[in-house]
């Protein structure tokens, strides 16, 4: 009996929502190159993996339908607030998404998301995380902030800068981490949805899974690890060191991508775009040092592994003012929409996951009483 840890390798399923061609570092979702949608609002982008479609065909833009739902209710306000500040955004989002005001009829609901049948709910979460987020930052009601985009909006409600820059560099960055595959988080959610939970559930389980360092915590793993070095002049002790203990550098290399990452291309040139000339470049050249003493190291030794979507993400994100540890939150306001597509997708064809486990423990006694 062969072993796959990790299930490396091994093919579950299908999937039409994205396509990860690691071989030639090309990454799609439904068909398009996400080169040709990082023009687009990301309400649309959302719309066409979570949806199939660029517009929600229910005579209302997917982003609209999205804002209508996305101010949270007093209810849900005092249960944010309620918890204390240092508790991480990653357990308020995993916590709080199953107990999250369910979509009535009479308030419109019904017309924006109930022809998606049991995943209507996820959309009302989805469109309510960033909310959550803003309202566990600043400690207080971000109603009073609503907009029409999605992205303005969040970015209001956090007091992040506006710059058109920093607004294209967030929407970019969040338009690159909507659906990524069978990743760990997404088949977690596809686990879950298998069994006929309620999509919620399936969520708040996948939000468990991006949360760990090895996920959707690299970025800010990545830009801890630069704040550590603290200068370009550093960065090459400070990897050959690594190598010499056999230490991992956060946001190198990918699982999938056997060549350079797609969406770590577009985020290192809105960081050096973000950075330049600011109190962040320096962290930015520092980045920029380690990413190029690790490619020299690994061509040493024959390998070709290169900074992933995780490497720069984390400084995109830091120029918005928020601290480190919201930075995957950021992560799953974007990546929710994929659990969406892969939830709907499954139940399709729904067969619960029950994969089998070769037993290494000691002999049964035949004596056993």
């Amino acid at each position: 009996m062969q072993i796959h840890k990790g299930l490396d390798g091994v093919v579950v399923d299908t999937t039409a929502v994205s396509l990860v061609d690691g071989a030639n570092g090309q990454l799609s979702y439904r068909g398009y190159p996400i080169d040709a949608l990082l023009d687009r609002p990301f309400a649309e982008v959302a719309s066409l993996v979570a949806a199939g479609g660029f517009d929600c065909g229910l005579g209302c833009s997917f982003g609209r339908a999205l804002t209508q739902v996305s101010v949270l209710s007093p209810r849900e306000e005092a249960m944010v607030l309620a918890l204390p500040a240092e508790v991480h955004p990653m357990h308020v989002l995993q916590g709080l998404s199953p107990l999250l005001d369910r979509g009535e009829p009479a308030d419109g609901l019904d017309g924006a998301f109930g022809s998606f049948g049991d995943a209507a709910q996820g959309f009302i979460v989805a469109a309510k995380l960033p909310s959550l987020v803003a309202t566990h930052f600043r400690r207080r009601s971000v109603a009073d902030l609503a907009a029409a985009d999605p992205i303005e909006q969040f970015l209001l409600q956090i007091d992040a800068p506006t710059s058109p820059i920093a607004r294209r560099a967030f929407e970019t960055a969040q338009i690159l981490q909507l659906e990524h595959g069978f990743n760990a988080g997404t088949f977690t959610a596809r686990v879950v949805a298998s069994t006929l939970a309620p999509v919620e559930n399936a969520l708040s389980a996948a939000f468990g899974a991006l949360h760990g360092v090895l996920h959707g915590g690299a970025d800010q793993a990545a830009l801890e690890t630069a704040d550590r070095v603290g200068s370009p002049e550093n960065a090459s002790k400070f990897v050959d060191d690594c190598l010499a203990n056999r230490e991992k550098v956060m946001g190198m290399g990918h699982r999938e991508y056997k060549v350079v990452d797609p969406r770590a291309r577009h985020l290192k040139m809105l960081a050096e775009q973000l950075t330049r000339g600011s109190e962040h470049e320096q962290t930015y050249r520092t980045l920029e040092a380690i990413e190029a003493r690790f490619a020299v190291r690994m061509a040493e030794q024959g390998k070709a592994l290169h900074a992933n979507v995780e490497f720069y993400k984390g400084l995109v994100f830091r120029t918005l003012r928020l601290p480190p540890r919201f930075f995957t939150a950021l992560f799953a306001m974007a990546r929710v929409f994929g659990y969406l597509a892969h939830f709907i997708e499954s139940r399709e064809d729904n067969r619960i996951v029950r994969p089998q486990a070769k037993y290494v423990g000691p002999p049964v006694s035949a004596n056993a009483a």
